[in-house]
Protein backbone atom coordinates (compact mmCIF):
# COMPACT_ATOMS: atom_id res chain seq x y z
CA UNK A 1 0.00 0.00 0.00
CA UNK A 2 1.33 3.45 -0.94
CA UNK A 3 2.48 5.65 1.93
CA UNK A 4 1.09 9.14 1.28
CA UNK A 5 4.05 11.27 2.30
CA UNK A 6 3.21 14.20 0.04
CA UNK A 7 0.01 16.15 0.53
CA UNK A 8 -1.06 19.41 -1.07
CA UNK A 9 -3.46 22.17 -0.20
CA UNK A 10 -4.32 25.66 -1.38
CA UNK A 11 -4.27 29.13 0.08
CA UNK A 12 -6.88 31.32 -1.57
CA UNK A 13 -6.46 34.97 -2.33
CA UNK A 14 -3.02 34.66 -3.89
CA UNK A 15 -2.13 34.91 -7.54
CA UNK A 16 -1.31 31.50 -8.96
CA UNK A 17 -3.48 28.75 -10.36
CA UNK A 18 -7.24 28.59 -10.78
CA UNK A 19 -7.93 27.79 -7.14
CA UNK A 20 -5.26 29.80 -5.35
CA UNK A 21 -1.71 29.31 -4.21
CA UNK A 22 -0.71 25.68 -3.67
CA UNK A 23 1.45 24.47 -0.82
CA UNK A 24 2.95 21.07 -0.03
CA UNK A 25 3.74 19.21 3.15
CA UNK A 26 5.79 16.09 3.53
CA UNK A 27 4.64 13.89 6.36
CA UNK A 28 6.66 11.16 8.01
CA UNK A 29 10.17 10.14 7.12
CA UNK A 30 11.54 10.51 3.61
CA UNK A 31 12.06 7.43 1.43
CA UNK A 32 15.39 5.71 1.95
CA UNK A 33 16.65 6.71 -1.52
CA UNK A 34 16.45 10.45 -0.74
CA UNK A 35 19.60 11.81 0.89
CA UNK A 36 18.49 15.43 1.33
CA UNK A 37 17.27 16.69 4.73
CA UNK A 38 13.53 16.95 5.23
CA UNK A 39 13.55 20.76 5.51
CA UNK A 40 15.55 21.14 2.29
CA UNK A 41 13.18 18.90 0.36
CA UNK A 42 10.17 20.89 1.60
CA UNK A 43 11.85 24.19 0.71
CA UNK A 44 12.77 23.00 -2.78
CA UNK A 45 9.36 21.50 -3.48
CA UNK A 46 7.71 24.79 -2.49
CA UNK A 47 9.91 26.71 -4.93
CA UNK A 48 9.41 24.03 -7.56
CA UNK A 49 5.63 24.40 -7.26
CA UNK A 50 5.92 28.17 -7.51
CA UNK A 51 7.88 27.83 -10.75
CA UNK A 52 6.27 24.82 -12.40
CA UNK A 53 2.84 24.50 -10.78
CA UNK A 54 1.10 21.26 -9.87
CA UNK A 55 0.59 20.01 -13.40
CA UNK A 56 3.19 18.49 -15.64
CA UNK A 57 6.07 16.10 -15.26
CA UNK A 58 7.90 17.91 -12.47
CA UNK A 59 4.93 17.56 -10.15
CA UNK A 60 4.53 13.99 -11.34
CA UNK A 61 8.17 13.39 -10.41
CA UNK A 62 7.60 14.60 -6.87
CA UNK A 63 4.59 12.31 -6.46
CA UNK A 64 6.44 9.37 -7.99
CA UNK A 65 9.52 9.79 -5.78
CA UNK A 66 7.71 10.46 -2.51
CA UNK A 67 4.52 8.44 -2.82
CA UNK A 68 4.97 6.07 -5.74
CA UNK A 69 1.35 6.80 -6.70
CA UNK A 70 2.01 8.28 -10.15
CA UNK A 71 3.53 6.91 -13.35
CA UNK A 72 7.25 7.58 -13.61
CA UNK A 73 7.91 11.08 -14.98
CA UNK A 74 10.26 10.28 -17.88
CA UNK A 75 9.31 6.85 -19.18
CA UNK A 76 5.68 7.01 -17.98
CA UNK A 77 5.97 3.52 -16.51
CA UNK A 78 3.08 2.41 -14.27
CA UNK A 79 2.96 3.62 -10.67
CA UNK A 80 4.96 1.45 -8.26
CA UNK A 81 2.60 1.79 -5.28
CA UNK A 82 5.72 2.50 -3.21
CA UNK A 83 8.60 4.94 -3.33
CA UNK A 84 11.25 3.94 -5.90
CA UNK A 85 14.77 2.84 -5.00
CA UNK A 86 17.89 4.88 -5.73
CA UNK A 87 18.65 2.60 -8.68
CA UNK A 88 15.18 3.13 -10.10
CA UNK A 89 15.41 6.89 -9.67
CA UNK A 90 18.78 7.11 -11.42
CA UNK A 91 17.58 4.86 -14.22
CA UNK A 92 14.58 7.14 -14.70
CA UNK A 93 16.78 10.25 -14.66
CA UNK A 94 18.91 8.83 -17.48
CA UNK A 95 16.17 7.28 -19.61
CA UNK A 96 14.84 8.43 -22.97
CA UNK A 97 11.48 10.13 -22.50
CA UNK A 98 8.23 8.59 -23.62
CA UNK A 99 5.57 10.85 -25.09
CA UNK A 100 7.91 13.74 -25.90
CA UNK A 101 6.39 16.70 -27.72
CA UNK A 102 9.78 18.05 -28.81
CA UNK A 103 9.75 19.00 -32.51
CA UNK A 104 12.45 17.64 -34.83
CA UNK A 105 15.87 19.05 -34.04
CA UNK A 106 14.95 20.18 -30.51
CA UNK A 107 16.52 18.22 -27.63
CA UNK A 108 13.85 16.46 -25.58
CA UNK A 109 15.24 17.95 -22.36
CA UNK A 110 13.99 21.35 -23.54
CA UNK A 111 10.34 20.23 -23.65
CA UNK A 112 7.78 18.67 -21.32
CA UNK A 113 9.84 19.63 -18.23
CA UNK A 114 12.14 16.66 -18.90
CA UNK A 115 15.34 18.58 -18.17
CA UNK A 116 13.89 19.86 -14.91
CA UNK A 117 12.80 16.35 -13.93
CA UNK A 118 16.29 14.94 -14.51
CA UNK A 119 17.85 17.66 -12.32
CA UNK A 120 15.33 17.04 -9.58
CA UNK A 121 15.78 13.28 -9.47
CA UNK A 122 19.57 13.47 -9.45
CA UNK A 123 19.55 16.09 -6.71
CA UNK A 124 17.25 14.11 -4.44
CA UNK A 125 19.52 11.04 -4.43
CA UNK A 126 22.77 13.01 -4.21
CA UNK A 127 24.00 12.23 -7.71
CA UNK A 128 24.22 15.98 -8.35
CA UNK A 129 24.23 18.95 -5.99
CA UNK A 130 22.85 21.39 -8.55
CA UNK A 131 19.77 22.84 -6.85
CA UNK A 132 16.88 21.91 -9.16
CA UNK A 133 15.02 25.24 -9.29
CA UNK A 134 15.58 28.40 -11.29
CA UNK A 135 14.40 31.20 -9.01
CA UNK A 136 16.55 33.89 -7.43
CA UNK A 137 18.97 32.79 -4.69
CA UNK A 138 18.30 29.04 -4.80
CA UNK A 139 21.24 28.48 -2.45
CA UNK A 140 19.15 29.86 0.37
CA UNK A 141 16.92 26.80 0.10
CA UNK A 142 19.82 24.61 1.26
CA UNK A 143 21.39 27.02 3.75
CA UNK A 144 23.84 28.59 1.30
CA UNK A 145 23.85 32.10 -0.17
CA UNK A 146 22.87 33.36 -3.57
CA UNK A 147 23.25 30.73 -6.25
CA UNK A 148 25.91 28.72 -4.43
CA UNK A 149 25.26 25.04 -3.83
CA UNK A 150 27.65 25.05 -0.82
CA UNK A 151 27.30 26.73 2.53
CA UNK A 152 30.06 28.98 3.84
CA UNK A 153 30.75 26.33 6.47
CA UNK A 154 31.36 23.72 3.78
CA UNK A 155 33.63 26.12 1.91
CA UNK A 156 35.65 26.90 5.04
CA UNK A 157 36.05 23.23 5.84
CA UNK A 158 37.55 22.55 2.39
CA UNK A 159 39.67 25.72 2.48
CA UNK A 160 41.07 24.82 5.91
CA UNK A 161 41.94 21.33 4.72
CA UNK A 162 43.79 22.83 1.77
CA UNK A 163 45.72 25.05 4.18
CA UNK A 164 46.68 22.04 6.28
CA UNK A 165 47.98 20.34 3.16
CA UNK A 166 50.06 23.41 2.31
CA UNK A 167 51.61 23.40 5.77
CA UNK A 168 53.38 20.17 4.90
CA UNK A 169 54.98 21.31 1.63
CA UNK A 170 55.39 24.36 -0.59
CA UNK A 171 56.86 25.02 -4.01
CA UNK A 172 60.50 26.15 -4.18
CA UNK A 173 60.92 29.91 -4.16
CA UNK A 174 62.71 30.74 -6.32
CA UNK A 175 62.12 27.76 -8.59
CA UNK A 176 64.71 26.53 -11.05
CA UNK A 177 63.75 28.05 -14.45
CA UNK A 178 63.95 24.64 -16.13
CA UNK A 179 61.42 23.24 -13.65
CA UNK A 180 59.16 26.27 -14.04
CA UNK A 181 59.01 25.72 -17.81
CA UNK A 182 58.03 22.05 -17.49
CA UNK A 183 55.28 21.72 -14.83
CA UNK A 184 53.95 18.45 -16.26
CA UNK A 185 57.19 16.73 -15.30
CA UNK A 186 57.05 17.86 -11.69
CA UNK A 187 56.98 15.44 -8.82
CA UNK A 188 53.31 14.69 -7.97
CA UNK A 189 53.85 16.35 -4.58
CA UNK A 190 54.66 19.66 -6.31
CA UNK A 191 51.62 19.30 -8.58
CA UNK A 192 49.51 18.72 -5.50
CA UNK A 193 50.84 21.90 -3.90
CA UNK A 194 49.82 23.90 -6.98
CA UNK A 195 46.37 22.29 -6.81
CA UNK A 196 45.95 23.11 -3.11
CA UNK A 197 46.99 26.71 -3.74
CA UNK A 198 44.30 27.07 -6.42
CA UNK A 199 41.61 25.66 -4.11
CA UNK A 200 42.71 27.84 -1.21
CA UNK A 201 43.00 31.08 -3.21
CA UNK A 202 39.58 30.76 -4.82
CA UNK A 203 37.79 29.90 -1.57
CA UNK A 204 39.56 32.70 0.32
CA UNK A 205 38.07 35.12 -2.22
CA UNK A 206 34.59 33.58 -2.25
CA UNK A 207 34.48 33.58 1.56
CA UNK A 208 35.54 37.24 1.71
CA UNK A 209 38.89 36.62 3.39
CA UNK A 210 40.51 38.07 0.27
CA UNK A 211 38.88 40.87 -1.67
CA UNK A 212 40.66 40.45 -5.01
CA UNK A 213 40.01 37.49 -7.28
CA UNK A 214 42.99 35.17 -7.77
CA UNK A 215 43.27 35.39 -11.57
CA UNK A 216 41.35 38.37 -12.98
CA UNK A 217 42.31 40.63 -10.04
CA UNK A 218 38.73 41.85 -9.70
CA UNK A 219 37.96 43.67 -6.44
CA UNK A 220 34.73 42.06 -5.25
CA UNK A 221 33.93 41.26 -1.62
CA UNK A 222 32.13 37.91 -1.18
CA UNK A 223 31.33 37.57 -4.90
CA UNK A 224 28.10 36.20 -6.27
CA UNK A 225 28.42 32.93 -8.13
CA UNK A 226 28.16 34.67 -11.51
CA UNK A 227 31.50 36.40 -10.91
CA UNK A 228 33.22 33.01 -10.88
CA UNK A 229 32.61 32.71 -14.62
CA UNK A 230 35.44 35.16 -15.26
CA UNK A 231 37.80 33.17 -13.04
CA UNK A 232 36.74 29.95 -14.75
CA UNK A 233 37.65 31.39 -18.16
CA UNK A 234 41.05 32.57 -16.93
CA UNK A 235 41.69 29.24 -15.20
CA UNK A 236 41.03 27.35 -18.42
CA UNK A 237 43.73 29.35 -20.19
CA UNK A 238 46.19 28.51 -17.42
CA UNK A 239 45.22 24.84 -17.31
CA UNK A 240 46.02 24.44 -21.01
CA UNK A 241 49.64 25.51 -20.58
CA UNK A 242 52.06 22.88 -21.86
CA UNK A 243 49.34 20.53 -23.12
CA UNK A 244 49.20 19.19 -26.68
CA UNK A 245 47.27 21.77 -28.66
CA UNK A 246 47.44 24.20 -25.75
CA UNK A 247 49.56 27.27 -25.12
CA UNK A 248 53.24 27.42 -24.16
CA UNK A 249 54.07 27.46 -20.47
CA UNK A 250 54.65 30.90 -18.99
CA UNK A 251 57.12 30.39 -16.12
CA UNK A 252 55.93 33.66 -14.57
CA UNK A 253 52.31 32.57 -14.49
CA UNK A 254 50.53 30.10 -12.25
CA UNK A 255 51.19 26.44 -13.08
CA UNK A 256 48.46 24.59 -14.99
CA UNK A 257 47.49 22.48 -11.97
CA UNK A 258 46.53 25.72 -10.20
CA UNK A 259 44.09 26.54 -13.01
CA UNK A 260 42.67 23.01 -12.96
CA UNK A 261 42.03 23.30 -9.23
CA UNK A 262 40.16 26.58 -9.61
CA UNK A 263 37.95 25.04 -12.29
CA UNK A 264 37.27 21.97 -10.14
CA UNK A 265 36.41 24.15 -7.15
CA UNK A 266 34.02 26.26 -9.21
CA UNK A 267 32.23 23.14 -10.46
CA UNK A 268 31.86 22.01 -6.85
CA UNK A 269 30.56 25.41 -5.74
CA UNK A 270 27.98 25.39 -8.54
CA UNK A 271 26.84 21.89 -7.63
CA UNK A 272 27.90 20.48 -11.00
CA UNK A 273 29.79 17.77 -9.12
CA UNK A 274 29.10 16.32 -5.69
CA UNK A 275 32.73 15.58 -4.80
CA UNK A 276 34.86 18.34 -3.18
CA UNK A 277 38.14 19.26 -4.90
CA UNK A 278 40.13 17.54 -2.11
CA UNK A 279 40.02 13.93 -0.97
CA UNK A 280 39.96 12.67 2.60
CA UNK A 281 43.75 13.03 2.78
CA UNK A 282 43.59 16.75 1.87
CA UNK A 283 44.98 16.04 -1.59
CA UNK A 284 43.90 16.70 -5.14
CA UNK A 285 44.36 14.24 -8.03
CA UNK A 286 48.16 14.64 -8.05
CA UNK A 287 48.92 13.22 -4.62
CA UNK A 288 52.22 11.34 -4.43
Amino acid sequence: MTQQRLTIGTVTGHASSDSGSAFARIGGSLPAAIVRPHHQVEAVIAQSMAEMGTRGRVWQAWRWVLNGDQPSPVTLSPALSQAPSREQILAEAGADPVGSTAPPGVPTDFCDQIGEVRRLLRWLVGESDEIPVDGDNPGELVGARGDYARTDEEMREVRDRALRGLEALDLPDPMDPADARDPWRWDPAWMNVAWLQGVCDLLNWVLGDKHVSPLRNRFVVRPALDYLTFEDEAAEEIAWQGRPGGVPVDPEDHPPQYGEAIQATIRWLRGDVATPPLDQHNCGPYAA
